[in-house]
């Protein structure tokens, strides 16, 4: 599926290429600088994308400070080499965003206006923190906070032909991009600078997403694909299809080194429900990543009580190829993970507790510390349990099946797979919490390896 994936998606890029180029009027912010107070240019850039097609904003050794969120209509490029958009201190929206945004937390969303053909090239966006400050702090859409589900720097949301090329983001405290219901969109060639959560957050109803050359520092994932996500983390529910995210590199330095692919099935306040699913999705050439989490989590629960409500999800055709991975500890660090406890230690580079029809690591070299970590595996499936302060953390309850995995040309510690039982884990709870709601179990189906 890869190449005719990448076929797909080049063809969408050019296409998205091709509307950029068609638009007309030009104007540079610098010929609104009437509009400019105290330094503060957030009525300048609006203005100038408000009257024009294209807007460029020039060079500088300066920043441009805004105050509040620049709103971009459809049919907007954006063109900004060599310049630095800087929130202003205090400021706690996000620094900008498409215009008719819309959020599906209670019901799915009829009819809705999209924004169409919106580029962005080039431009530093940076924020003014130092750590991550927790939703509804940071990031906002409005000063009310009138969608729990952002917290960003940048957000695309209800678009259609959306290009963001060449931009770096910089101390970004919640996600630095934010998307969904999102169609026909680009990535290229983006960095993150100290940033402290999500640097790519990808919602629900996604189609037709190229993700390529992506690198830098964050503090939690540095591409999300979570078509089903907790309330305060996304504002739309839906399946993503035909996403190729390729050249992803995470530095040394990052301080989570894991990306979460995480389908579901979302109920709405109505009782009606969506398949959250994920679909033809190619993961190549990614660095400084040690575990692959695809499974459903929800929030924290005590004891004794009922989760979140939340269904495991489906995924149908996922692939991972041309990629070392060093498991060289569990990526979460609680006592049962580092101590490698029989029942809930587990750890593995691929972790899947979702129904998973179509699973192909294709070239991919993993190195294992079994010395240190016994319970460590190239694939996991199955539920995750951990017991803090009389909290699960995770949902020992859920089970799920994979079905229809290929493993090919891949590598253990420079050896070449060929017992894959050594290596592939099915977790089988027996009320693991004691509480009646702790019995999930993880179920293999059709595994072929191939050299």
């Amino acid at each position: 599926m890869g190449s005719e994936l990448q076929d797909i998606l080049l063809s969408m890029e050019q296409n998205n290429s091709l509307l950029a180029d068609d638009l007309s009027s030009t104007a540079n912010v610098l010929d609104y600088s009437n509009f400019v107070k105290d330094n503060v240019w957030t009525d300048a850039i609006q203005t100038a994308i408000n009257e024009n097609q294209i807007v460029i904003i020039p060079e500088s050794s300066e920043p441009y400070i805004i105050d509040k969120s620049i709103v971009v209509p459809s049919n907007r490029k954006i063109v900004a080499y060599g310049a630095t958009i800087k929130m202003k201190d205090g400021m706690d929206v996000l620094m900008l965003r498409n215009d008719n945004v819309i959020d599906e937390t209670y019901q799915k969303a009829n009819n809705s206006v999209k924004d169409e053909n919106i580029s962005i090239f080039g431009g530093t966006f940076e924020e003014c923190y130092t750590s991550r400050l927790g939703y509804g702090r940071s990031g906002k859409v409005d000063e009310s906070h009138s969608m729990y589900g952002i917290s960003c720097c940048l957000l695309f949301n209800n678009v259609r032909h959306l290009t963001v090329k060449d931009v770096i983001l910089v101390n970004c405290a919640g996600f630095a991009i934010q998307t969904g219901e999102l169609y026909d969109a680009v990535f290229r060639h983006i960095r993150f600078d100290n940033c402290f959560a999500d640097g790519l957050h990808i919602g629900g109803s996604t189609a037709n997403l190229l993700i390529s050359d992506v690198k830098g520092n964050v503090g939690d994932d540095l591409a999300a694909l979570n078509m089903y996500d907790w309330h305060n983390s996304t504002v739309t529910f839906g399946p993503g299809e035909n996403i190729l995210c390729e050249d992803l590199e995470l530095e040394p330095n990052g301080r989570y080194k894991a990306i979460r692919l995480e389908p579901g099935i979302y109920e709405f306040s109505d009782g009606t429900k969506v398949d959250c699913y994920l679909k033809n999705v190619v993961f190549r050439r990614v660095k400084g990543i040690r575990t692959f989490k695809m499974y459903l989590q929800t929030p924290p629960y005590l004891i004794g009580q009922s989760p979140e409500k939340g269904e495991v999800g489906n995924a149908y055709d996922i692939t991972f190829e041309d990629m070392d991975i060093d498991l060289i500890r569990p990526i979460d660090t609680f006592e049962e993970y580092m101590k490698s406890d029989d029942i809930r230690g587990n750890c593995a580079a691929f972790e899947i507790c979702s129904n998973v029809n179509g699973f192909f690591l294709n070239n991919v070299r993993l190195t294992l510390h079994r010395d240190e970590f016994p319970m460590s595996y190239l694939i996991a499936v199955g539920p995750k349990s951990i017991l803090r302060n009389g909290k699960e953390i995770f949902d020992p309850y859920l089970s799920g099946i994979a079905e229809n995995i290929r493993l090919k040309n891949v590598t253990i510690n420079g050896e070449q797979l060929k017992k894959p039982s050594e290596y592939v884990k099915e977790i089988v709870f027996d009320d693991v919490d004691g509480d009646g709601n702790s019995s999930g179990r993880g179920i293999l189906h059709d595994l072929i390896v191939e050299q």
